[in-house]
């Protein structure tokens, strides 16, 4: 093996954070990893970079993390679940974690390619599911007897899903991998000891996570929608009827049943999300709310041949919102007056 002294791993705060001016000068991406050559002072990003190079800077040691260019075929088997993880896990993973709102104006939603965390999340566990067809299993590791360069990439992540995931509704860590991946996160926990020694240091910063409360106003996790349910419930589960006029994966359109004018229309969110009033709405919502604003309100006015119109949420019982599950009035047809509601 390698002894702790050769290779010294440092927390990032240690050279104050991963966005101080110093990390930054280390790694201008502002991520982990980086390894530092202590003779050269050269740093060397990413983690698939860092671990081919202490592959081959301790190639004497056992075991060989990539196998040997006489053996193309295993060293695809390998590479491929690397690259799967860091092109289609790592990428998202951050809608387990990431706080909405909490990068400035690089601001999270989006999570990678997928506008709410919620439609990340499910990306994830599809993918990680995938990654058990390409483990070999014939165990106990990834792809065999001894550990590649595959078991060092996944691992890590596997540590953050098992304690992650759980926290949301509705999710399974256990039954999100399937029985490969569940055989082979069994051995590693309980009888390989660099795995136990990388899962106790990830658990120790987890719980440091955990004790400030981070996933307090995570939505799905720590912030569920716990309200009452309401008449668009019934709606929604087709127990009452409604006059749909527009209908998709986040959005139900349908007539108010008291008109106000020959158009109007009330548009709601299929998931209520928290949001049974307008107030309640944060940076996780932001995918939502644009969707219901830009495409279903265009949608329903172009439906309705409505040249002008107006858009209307009220919020709370004194702007007389009835109804605690967001909805937008859209309201035409004829001509408005203003100010409403005088």
């Amino acid at each position: 093996g390698v002894d702790a002294s050769e290779v010294q791993i440092v927390a990032p705060s240690e050279v104050g954070g991963l966005k101080s001016e110093q990390y930054l000068k280390l790694n201008p991406h502002g991520k982990m990893p980086t390894l530092v050559l202590s003779d050269s002072g050269l740093a060397i990003p990413e983690s698939d970079t860092i671990a081919r190079f202490l592959g081959a800077r301790f190639s004497d040691r056992s075991p060989a993390l990539y196998p040997p260019t006489s053996d193309p075929v295993r060293s695809a088997l390998v590479d491929r679940i690397c690259r799967h993880h860091d092109l289609y896990i790592a990428g998202i993973q951050g809608a387990m974690y990431k706080v909405a709102g909490s990068a400035g104006h690089s601001t999270f939603p989006p999570f990678g390619p997928f506008a709410s965390r919620r439609d990340a999340l499910a990306e994830l566990v599809r993918q990680i599911r995938a990654t058990d067809d390409f483990a070999d299993g014939s165990g106990p590791y990834l792809l065999g007897a001894e550990p590649t360069a595959a078991d060092c990439a996944l691992f890590p992540t596997a540590v953050f899903w098992m304690r992650m995931l759980p926290l949301f509704e509705g999710m399974d860590a256990g039954l999100v991998m399937g029985p490969k991946l569940q055989r082979w996160w069994e051995h590693l926990t309980n009888h390989d000891p660099v795995a136990q020694r990388v899962k106790g240091e990830i658990d120790g910063a987890l719980d440091q996570w955990f004790v400030n409360k981070r996933w307090d106003t995570i939505l799905g996790a720590g912030l569920r929608d716990q309200a009452p349910a309401t008449i668009f419930d019934k709606i929604l589960a087709k127990e009452i009827p409604a006059a749909v006029v527009y209908e998709d994966e986040e959005v139900l359109a349908f007539r108010d049943i008291q008109p106000v004018a020959p158009t109007h229309v009330l548009v709601i969110p299929k998931r209520r999300q928290g949001l049974t009033q307008l107030r309640h709405a944060t940076a996780e919502h932001k995918p939502l709310l644009g969707h219901m604003l830009a495409v279903a309100v265009p949608k329903v006015v172009a439906q309705e041949g409505l040249d002008a119109y107006r858009v209307v949420v009220n919020d709370g019982e004194g702007a007389c919102q009835s109804v605690f599950h967001l909805h937008v009035h859209i309201i035409g047809g004829k001509a408005l007056t203003w100010p409403p509601g005088a």
